[in-house]
């Protein structure tokens, strides 16, 4: 995917975990950014649109995630339901999380579906009607992609 001529910047982090991160955020137009933190919620790598988030919300987002996610992960998989991705809906945007492995937290901040958020998407204005199945089925695909992400970090960690 090529970016658009107004596209803001992306911060591509500093190591082949930010290069990750930066790909995943190149191609969610929701995406505000993504970030990778450690077992103590310190960062390890991130990623942003410039202007959509500083580094420090995204850095303080990562870290106010890591205990609950990693918690909720381990939940998960004693349960026998495996690995999971976290998706917290508010009114000003989403937040994905998941624990990719060795104690780190993968999160990443998205623009709300119902505010655009991203290239080449309506005006909430201009929008006469949508369907739930509509909304869920773009859900679906960024939980699959945020999942994929998850996978590739994993796979980094190893």
């Amino acid at each position: 995917m090529s970016p658009e001529p107004d596209d803001p910047p992306i911060f591509r982090g500093y190591s082949e975990f930010g290069a990750a991160l930066a790909e995943f955020v190149t191609a969610e137009p929701s995406a505000h950014g993504a970030i990778l933190s450690d077992a103590e919620g310190d960062p390890i790598d991130f990623a942003h649109r410039h202007g959509a988030v500083t580094p420090l919300d995204l850095q303080i987002a990562g870290a106010q995630v890591e205990q609950s996610a990693s918690r909720t992960a381990a939940w998960c998989v004693r349960q026998g339901l495996g690995r999971c991705e976290i998706l917290i809906e508010a009114s000003h945007g989403l937040l994905l999380s998941a624990a990719p492995g060795d104690g780190c937290v993968l999160t990443s901040l998205h623009a709300a579906p119902e505010r655009g958020g991203g290239r080449d998407q309506p005006d909430p204005a201009d929008i006469v009607s949508a369907t739930d199945d509509a909304r869920e089925d773009g859900l679906d695909g960024l939980l699959a992609r945020f999942a994929d992400l998850r996978h590739r970090i994993a796979a980094l960690i190893q």
